[in-house]
């Protein structure tokens, strides 16, 4: 066994070897794993651009980090590039030229380079052309955001893009301050498009309008033209030139892929990112294009709070819940003001690149094994939205949050990638939403009918389905402390109420009462079962989510596991021993990888900046059914085999230690 051990770990230090672009080619961004990213959003004042940056600094990085791919600042929010740009405006002054030294010593190591980019976002453009900038509704020009009316493309950014595609031989651009900081504008040539389009003789400029959310959707196709537009010429300038929009096609803009892209990236805000990261990373996995989440390597909101680094343990945390959905990572650091590299951040950066090296065999490109199904309900979100892309989306986190706290496989899956599926998972779950489009929603009734289990959450989802909920009359109520029943406990709540009559056969689940006494009973369901047709419903008849992310009670939590249970008695997946463990269950080269994430600790503190202590969690009992018997099951990436019983069709084993991140690679007669 201690030969079979040894061979093992030889073979998996191999794969991380051939992986990690040490003497290797370079790195096409679809087949990147690990990144380092580094900005600096440079300001007009800096007149020693590359002083005290060396070869010999960026050599000794990459030889210690061993990266597949950096991407480096080349022009931020203010507009300021931070090279001896010929199109733009440079920075002050310059010592030295510090993209084409970073470009000669990545070439050396085959390390991929790309550059940080803002593209909407360029104060220094509209404080040099007035005339280029959005105008809001008040009639003000934006100091910060460009109009998609002017001719920034043309003169401004698509020659930039191609002089660092030409001058500089950059692999490609990781475009910032994209869809996220677009604004409606109110300009008269943005008016008269609408009008056009519209056939209205006004521009809604109240939010209260009926025509705002038209307004929106015209804002949202003026986006897509423009990113569309830039990724067109430069791919048509340089097919070899990598380019994404940070956050397009994602939580931020959730609809089908329409322009291509070639990967999808976003950085995931910094204060409780572990989280942050398990729900950005569902919302971009089912897209079908590479993708990758950045980590920030330090806590900091702009605002009173310090900035302050993050330890390895509390990163490798935020990790585990990126590379356990298949996706790759990149961390996020600052360069200093002459934009040298700090080369302290190395080490740190060195034990993040031993974890997740270690685990990338076993985790990057998997495809999760159908199982639950969160909607994400893409046509509510863009018709309730108060900006065009953007949105917290507080709601669907909260019920991601709930369901991985009871250990359930979650896809995140947007309306597009539902539609025509959804007899693939067992159970689909409905966060609060008053809007679902319509071939979904009847493909949804009819999935019900046939045998399908949905969990449907929140006052107006409730409503969606009122009539295969039995609700026979209704009363909402707004938002308000109030209290549900879970077993023979009471969860103190705040949210609006849908108080319900209902026919027919059901079974109440929960009960709203109006104290936080068992005597206060207000009469009606806070949660009923129902079947329908040869499937089952279960309803809650509050916003669970967005309470359980705004006020996190477990008893939410035991709610959605009770109705969870009775929608989903056989899944696949149970593990027992802590709350503390979101489970991915995923499939590769053949293989079934089951990821346990350890998510413990102080991330979800406001005032817990930075930790560097995740408290273990120990002999957690994983069962996992499954129709072919286990030949082996394998604890990565320590290559351990451990001891298993198989009943029944359920293999049931013991993981005496979970540390942050443990994966059970499992073999089967059918797949040894």
């Amino acid at each position: 066994m201690k030969r079979k051990r040894f061979f093992v770990s030889i073979l998996i230090t191999f794969l991380i070897l051939s992986v990690s672009g040490q003497n290797a080619a370079k790195l096409r961004r679809a087949d990147c794993f690990f990144g380092v990213h580094f900005d600096l959003h440079a300001s007009e004042e800096i007149d020693n651009a590359g002083e005290t940056l060396t070869e010999a600094m960026v050599d000794s990085f990459l030889k210690a980090v061993k990266p597949d791919f950096i991407q480096v600042d080349c022009k931020g929010h203010p507009g300021i590039s931070s090279y001896p740009t010929k199109v733009g405006f440079p920075v002050k002054g310059f010592e030295k030229d510090p993209l084409k030294l970073i470009r000669k010593v990545t070439d050396k190591h085959n390390v991929g380079l790309y550059v940080h980019f803002s593209g909407v976002w360029d104060g220094k453009v509209v404080k040099e052309h007035p005339g280029w900038a959005v105008v809001k509704a008040n009639g003000e020009k934006s100091s910060q955001k460009v109009s998609f009316f002017s001719p920034y493309l043309d003169r401004y950014m698509i020659p930039q893009l191609k002089e660092l595609s030409d001058d500089y031989r950059i692999d490609g651009a990781w475009i910032d301050g994209e869809c996220w900081a677009v604004e409606p504008d109110y300009g008269k040539e943005a008016a008269a498009a609408w009008k056009r389009e519209s056939g209205r003789d006004t521009v809604p400029t109240d939010k209260k309008s009926s025509f705002c959310p038209q307004y929106l959707d015209f804002t949202r196709d003026l986006f897509r033209k423009h990113l569309l537009k830039y990724i067109n010429a430069i791919h048509a300038h340089n097919p070899a030139f990598q380019i994404t929009s940070n956050w397009s096609y994602s939580s931020m803009m959730p609809e089908k892929v329409s322009v291509p892209v070639d990967f999808i990236s976003g950085d995931v805000t910094p204060q409780n990112g572990v989280y942050r990261a398990a729900y950005e990373a569902r919302c971009i996995a089912p897209q079908g294009l590479p993708w990758d989440l950045m980590a920030w390597g330090f806590s900091w909101n702009g605002g009173n709070m310090p900035m302050s680094n993050k330890s390895a343990v509390q990163l490798k945390q935020e990790a585990a819940e990126v590379i356990a959905m298949g996706g790759g990572i990149q961390f996020y650091y600052q360069q200093n003001r002459d934009l040298s590299l700090r080369s302290w951040i190395a080490p740190t950066l060195q034990e993040l690149a031993k974890f997740c090296r270690e685990r990338q065999p076993f985790c990057h490109k998997a495809t999760p094994l159908p199982q639950v199904a969160l909607l994400y309900p893409s046509a509510d979100q863009y018709k309730n939205a108060a900006v065009p892309f953007t949105g917290s989306r507080e709601s669907l986190q909260g019920t991601l949050y709930a369901l991985l706290d009871n250990q359930l496989p979650v896809e995140i899956l947007m309306e597009h990638h539902l539609l025509g599926k959804t007899r693939k998972y067992p159970l689909i779950v409905i966060p609060e939403c008053d809007t679902i489009a319509a071939p979904l929603l009847n493909e949804l009734r009819s999935y019900l009918k046939e045998g399908g289990s949905i969990l449907a959450i929140g006052t107006g989802t409730a409503l969606l389905f009122a009539r295969e909920a039995g609700i026979a009359s209704h009363e909402e109520t707004g938002v308000a402390p109030s209290f549900v029943s879970v077993g023979n406990q009471l969860a103190g709540i705040r949210s609006p109420l849908l108080k319900v009559k209902m026919d027919g056969n059901r079974e109440i689940l929960s009960r709203f009462y109006e104290s936080n006494d068992f005597r206060s009973l207000s009469h009606f369901p806070a949660a009923a079962l129902r079947e329908v047709g040869k499937g089952k419903l279960v309803t809650v008849f509050f916003n669970a989510g967005t309470a359980y992310s705004q006020y996190k009670t477990p008893l939410i939590r035991e709610l959605l596991a009770l109705a969870s249970n009775e929608l989903f008695p056989q899944r696949r997946v149970e593990v027992v021993g802590s709350h503390l463990v979101h489970v991915m269950l995923n499939t590769l080269n053949g293989k079934t990888y089951l990821h346990l994430v350890n998510v413990a600790g102080e991330h979800t503190g406001e005032k817990a900046i930075a930790y560097d202590q995740i408290p273990p969690l120990t002999d957690l009992t994983v069962s996992f059914r499954t129709e072919a018997e286990p030949v082996s099951i394998v604890l990565q990436p320590e290559g351990k085999p451990l001891n298993f019983t198989c009943l029944n069709g359920t293999a049931s084993v013991t993981v005496p230690r979970l540390e942050i991140h443990s994966i059970l690679e499992i073999s089967t007669k059918a797949n040894p």
